[in-house]
């Protein structure tokens, strides 16, 4: 177990490095700080491969998590042991919890995503919090979704903030990038997937909709919704009903609703 008690060691600073997303790009790698996160990393089903534990003793007081990095030390993933001020310095909490992780998790394409009969796949186009995408991919993971599609300028999963709102979950749910909807367009006609969209303007109210299998919920952007070419080309277009005066929802809320009815299968069928 390596000792680190400066904020200048150099492993710490390619640690903290880890917060750019281009450097997160380039290097394959993220960081993964909180409990929940990382025994999701270290876990054998994960998808994801723990390459360094950092440890901070004084801070960290889960004995199932000190079970853990005990376990992985002895099967040769490297472990730093550092001070509070080095971690602080690596976190992105006010009150650090004291264990993080450098992870490289798995990079899926779309057609490695396993697809069931009734799969139901999850698409987001353009989403810019990484908050609301931990959140969604955490609920897909809840209710059983086959993965997500992360299409154009959609952000990071790996972002630190977006791994902690997924409580993990992005090393379990597979995740897969297309550049455009043109390419998800093709990708759900040569699947035969039926692609769901959600626009408030949809005449049908979505606890009528009767979805098809294996189907693909498409959520759009926080402020501006789906892109018009895919709202236009979708199979089944659908609005969550609104009852009050509030004109729209938070994204990962509408993506809850959305991912719980088409779990619902028995009242689809």
């Amino acid at each position: 177990m390596d000792k680190i008690t400066s904020t200048q060691n150099e492993t710490i600073k390619d640690i903290r490095k880890l917060s750019r997303r281009r450097r997160r790009r380039t290097t394959g790698l993220c960081l993964v700080e909180g409990i929940h996160p990382v025994l999701r990393a270290l876990a054998p089903d994960g998808q994801a491969e723990v390459q360094v534990l950092v440890v901070c003793p004084e801070q960290l007081q889960s004995e199932i998590a000190r079970q853990a990095v005990a376990e992985a030390a002895e099967r040769g993933t490297r472990v730093l042991d550092v001070s509070a001020d080095v971690f602080s310095s690596i976190s992105g909490r006010d009150n650090p919890i004291g264990i993080a992780a450098v992870a490289k998790p798995r990079r899926w394409a779309v057609e490695d995503i396993p697809l069931g009969e009734n799969a139901v796949l999850t698409v987001l186009c353009g989403t810019k919090n990484p908050g609301n995408l931990g959140t969604i991919i955490r609920t897909i993971d809840a209710t059983g979704g086959a993965g997500a599609i992360l299409v154009g300028q959609t952000t990071d999963p790996f972002d630190p903030t977006a791994i902690r709102a997924s409580m993990g979950t992005v090393f379990s749910v597979p995740i897969a990038r297309l550049e455009s909807a043109p390419e998800l367009l093709h990708y759900g006609r040569s699947r035969g997937i039926c692609l769901v969209t959600t626009s408030a303007r949809a005449e049908t109210d979505l606890a009528q909709a009767r979805f098809r299998y294996p189907c693909a919920v498409l959520l759009g952007s926080e402020n501006e919704g789906l892109p018009e070419e895919l709202l236009t080309e979708g199979d089944l277009q659908v609005r969550i009903p609104m009852r009050g005066r509030a004109s729209s929802l938070n994204l990962a809320v509408a993506a809850g609703i959305m991912l719980h009815e088409a779990a619902k299968l028995p009242n689809n069928e």
